[in-house]
């Protein structure tokens, strides 16, 4: 399973989201009211324990996560500085 999926998966399974046209990996999950800020800890930390990397207060800076496609992308940034 991809890094986006397994992202996908966690968060429709997490927060309970339902079947909704409007989910999709590009959707605002905050603008779209599927998590909160609180929220966004717990799929940090779900990032960081089920993929080893660490996300720093530097890349919260720099990077946006608003969408799975942006949470995957930073976890892929991630993954290759590790090699």
């Amino acid at each position: 399973m991809d890094i986006k999926q397994q992202i996908n998966d966690y968060v429709i399974g997490t927060f309970d989201i339902e079947a909704d046209e409007d989910f999709t990996a590009d959707v605002n999950l905050f603008d779209y009211g599927y998590v909160d800020s609180l929220d966004a800890m717990t799929i940090l930390s779900y990032l960081e324990g089920n993929f080893g990397i660490e996300i720093s207060q530097r890349d919260l800076m720099l990077y946006p996560m608003n969408t799975i496609n942006e949470l995957a992308a930073v976890v892929e940034k991630k993954l290759s500085e590790k090699d």
